[in-house]
């Protein structure tokens, strides 16, 4: 137990804390107490201060003496507040007389001066030593020193020559002197500390370069300085050095929008140089509140995933999961996945089909854990199924073995359209490994598949699907196993495949074989894809033919779709023909499903000159849903005044309509294509759609146009959708409009809403649906990416060519550090176009600049080229 304890009591600390405060916020200038300090923090440490001192100061003599001077308000009174704020540097004394003159007022008996003068002297000394020790006041004190202090020029003058001697005898010191060094160099010419008006501004880009020796309250002081800022430049910069202590608060929530924000909206235009430092200092930290935010939705996820009874759609989900997670929640995942394949899936070839989910998604380590499932697989067509997912997302060693595998296990199926079907769905993954003809041993393994197959007709398809790897002596008997096919179609798909791969001689034999086919469609579709591959006169020749088949087709919608895909291959006068005799077929059909289809197909081909009569075939068609989404197909290639009229038909047509469903449908179709002047017209009938989901999809279908203005009302009706499978669906549309923070809050909706769906099945493709939103990684790199962009935007705004290179050298250094080769090839096309313009000598210097991105482009050959064609300029010159 304290010694104080007892002597005082706790509203007499309050109002002694209270008194503290009113007397520091007098001494400062104006309002600059309440600017920079918060009061209640600054009473709160008073208070515990003031309890220590007192504490240490209260011996077994003093108790009562403590008690009379709280009793009595003395540390509350006015006066002697004003003398305790003197110790700290206010360039005076306290007058300990008026102190003691206070408390021996308030004693009962008179004590003699000189001893309560002595105690006076002893309490301010214990109260400013608790003081000085309290973090929170250790800066409004130090403040108060500088907002105080005047010294007369004579001291100020003697003072300087004294800290002169005391730091060189400090630099002699060498650097274990660094402290006293910098402490005397900051001394010295202190009573000039006056700010001129561009010294604040300075001092807050100081300020955030030591912003993390400062605790929150202040780093959120300099921020609201911040934002007040005049010069926009300079305002991003601090900004930028910020984000390490400000990303995880309410108050800056995205930062590089309100960067980006504040480029768009400067004028003049803020430099180039400060643009790239400032986007460049903010890359790094993008992502920092979205990764807290983000960890908590994945393992709600990977929760919700484990919870699901069904194996196979445990696996699915899971399979979309556990690339998205961090490191620890990944192997958690990896873990429940193989369990449950193992222990809950008793068939081979379903276990494969669900495993065959994962390649893409699992980390290396995990990659071949699953290839030793696939080698022990009992049934062969489930091991080839599992072991041809794995082929393309294995490394190069291990892709051959694979490959080896699959064919072996192939080999092993029974009946030969398994055999047939499992090698034409292995032949993508092929092309992961190279060219069969350098991998002899998967080369024979294959060719004895494909032998092993007895029915002709099946061995002809797996001939096509090998056959970029076949030989030509293959590729002839691939050729004449065609014509075992009975079927027209399949056997004109079939040769398809296998053309492009034909050699020339063999091209002849092609087309006999597509003049065998009897449908008149199967001949055109052969003949079209054989036609690229041969010379001019025999192209034209076969694509004429291919024509008078075409026109033959009984079927009238397949006459308009095997026209229409002749077209674009043929000479402009039968290509008109063509696209006429499509529009005649088109028109030739009664039912209005097939029409509608048809003229879908047709009107992206249609000449200008034939776009009214497509027009007036869409209005033979009664049925307003079959006839809008024609309407929409034409209205973008419609001149201005009827692409108006037919666009306010539709919205009155919707406005027309009873079920909320046909008006969203109409209205959704034709969003993308509307004119801008007719927006609140469609908008005033989205307003009669009276179910949440019909109304959120037309709301979203149209949001791009107005993202500003549609977003609050389409999330209003995503939340109302009452199903919750629905709502998950409705939810998950607006999440690529939304941008942080609202986009997380969307996404834990829409995690709530996926959690809540009953049916297990579309539980796990809700949830399966979230995954790839909640992926961090990808989050961050989009978000570099943008401040990259802009960064990459300011850099090709300088003119200079020798500052533009410095720019891009630092630009470079980032961009290689955190982006993927597929997200930055958007920022290397940019690049690549603004420098195709540029002089020679400019394009060489700036490309040298980007070694970097060169090696990660797997370019660095060129960089080496680079170099020594700089250094032939250099000696040129």
């Amino acid at each position: 137990m304290s010694l104080s304890e007892g002597i005082y009591t706790t509203q007499q600390l309050a109002n002694a804390a209270e008194a503290f405060v009113s007397a520091l916020d007098k001494l400062f200038p104006e309002t600059l107490f309440e600017q920079f300090f918060h009061p209640d923090t600054i009473r709160s440490a008073y208070w515990r201060a003031l309890e220590q001192a007192l504490d240490d100061y209260a011996t077994p003599m003093r108790a009562e003496q403590v008690n009379e001077l709280m009793v009595g308000q003395v540390l509350a009174n006015p006066r002697v507040v004003a003398e305790l704020l003197k110790l700290f540097g206010t360039g005076d004394t306290p007058d300990y007389a008026v102190v003691a003159a206070v408390w021996r007022s308030v004693l009962p008996a008179q004590a003699p001066h000189e001893e309560t003068l002595d105690e006076a002297r002893v309490l301010f000394a214990t109260i400013a030593d608790a003081l000085r020790r309290s973090p929170d006041l250790h800066l409004v004190l130090q403040q108060l020193a500088r907002a105080t202090y005047t010294a007369p020029s004579a001291v100020a003058v003697a003072l300087d020559e004294d800290l002169n001697r005391l730091l060189d005898v400090a630099l002699v010191a060498g650097p274990g002197a660094a402290p006293r060094q910098i402490r005397h160099l900051l001394a010295l010419g202190a009573e000039h500390r006056a700010l001129r008006p561009d010294d604040m501004a300075t001092m807050l880009l100081a300020l955030a370069n030591v912003a993390s020796y400062l605790p929150p309250g202040a780093i959120r002081l300099i921020w609201e300085r911040v934002l007040r800022l005049d010069d926009p430049g300079l305002r991003i910069q601090v900004i930028a050095r910020l984000a390490p202590y400000v990303h995880a608060s309410a108050y800056a929530p995205d930062l590089l929008a309100l960067v980006a924000d504040t480029i768009a909206r400067s004028d003049p235009p803020i430099a180039p140089a400060v643009r790239v430092d400032a986007l460049l200092t903010l890359a790094p930290y993008l992502a920092s509140l979205q990764d807290q935010t983000m960890t908590a939705l994945q393992q709600e996820a990977l929760d919700g995933a484990r919870a699901i009874n069904d194996p196979a759609s445990r696996v699915r989900v899971l399979a979309a999961l556990i690339e998205k997670l961090p490191p620890d929640l990944q192997r958690e995942a990896v873990t429940l996945v193989f369990d449950t394949a193992a222990n809950d899936i008793s068939s081979d070839l379903a276990r494969a089909a669900a495993l065959g989910d994962l390649p893409p998604h699992l980390p290396p380590e995990a990659q071949t854990r699953l290839l030793a499932v696939a080698y022990q697989t009992e049934s062969p067509e489930a091991s080839a199924l599992l072991l041809g997912r794995m082929i393309p997302f294995l490394p190069g060693a291990l892709q051959r073995q694979a490959l080896l595998g699959a064919l072996r296990a192939i080999e092993q199926i029974a009946g030969d359209d398994a055999r047939a079907r499992t090698l034409i769905a292995l032949a993508p993954s092929i092309d992961a490994v190279g060219l069969l003809q350098d991998f002899p041993d998967g080369l024979q393994q294959a060719i004895t598949v494909i032998f092993s197959i007895g029915r002709e007709d099946a061995r002809a398809r797996a001939f096509a699907a090998l056959a970029p790897y076949l030989s030509p002596e293959l590729l002839s008997e691939a050729l004449e196993a065609v014509k075992s096919i009975a079927d027209d179609a399949d056997r004109a798909a079939t040769l398809g495949r296998l053309t492009p791969h034909l050699p020339d001689d063999l091209n002849v034999a092609a087309i006999a074989v597509a003049h065998e086919l009897t449908s008149s469609e199967a001949r055109a579709a052969a003949l079209l894809a054989i036609a690229p591959y041969l010379s001019v006169a025999a192209r034209a020749q076969v694509l004429a033919e291919a024509l008078a088949a075409a026109l033959a087709i009984e079927r009238w919608y397949d006459r308009v779709v095997a026209l229409t895909d002749l077209a674009p291959h043929l000479p402009a006068d039968l290509q008109r023909r063509a696209l006429q005799e499509a529009m005649i077929a088109a028109r030739s059909l009664p039912d209005e499903d097939e029409r509608r289809r048809a003229l879908i197909v047709l009107v992206p081909h249609l000449p200008a000159d034939l776009l009214a009569d497509a027009l007036a075939d869409a209005y033979t068609l009664l049925d307003p849903l079959q006839r809008v989404p024609v309407l929409g197909a034409l209205l973008s290639r419609l001149p201005a005044e009827p692409s108006l009229r037919v666009a306010r038909e539709v919205i009155d047509t919707a406005r027309g309509l009873t079920a909320a469903a046909d008006k969203a449908t109409v209205l959704a179709t034709m969003a993308p294509v509307l004119p801008d002047e007719l927006l609140p017209l469609a908008m005033s009938v989205v307003q009669s759609v009276d179910t949440p989901y019909e109304r959120m999809h037309v709301l979203t279908a149209l949001l791009p146009r107005d993202p500003g203005g549609l977003h609050n009302d389409a999330l209003a009706a995503a939340r109302a959708v009452p199903d919750q499978a629905q709502r998950a669906r409705a939810l998950l549309e607006l999440v690529a409009h939304t941008t942080f923070p609202a986009r997380q809050r969307i996404l834990e909706e829409t995690l709530i809403a996926s959690l809540a769906v009953k049916d297990e099945y579309d539980r796990a493709s809700a949830l399966a649906s979230l995954a790839p939103y909640i992926d961090t990684y990808a989050d961050m790199q989009d978000r570099q990416q943008d401040a990259l962009a802009l960064a990459l935007n300011a850099c090709l705004d300088v003119t200079d060519a020798r500052e533009r290179g410095l720019l891009l050298a630092r630009l470079a250094q980032q961009w290689a550090q955190m982006l993927t080769t597929t997200k930055s090839y958007s920022l290397w096309r940019r690049l690549i176009a603004f420098l195709r313009a540029e002089p020679y000598a400019a394009r060489v210097t700036d490309i040298a600049a980007l070694a970097p991105i060169m090696e990660q482009m797997g370019a660095g050959s060129a960089a080496e080229d680079i170099a020594y064609m700089l250094l032939q300029l250099m000696v040129e010159g």
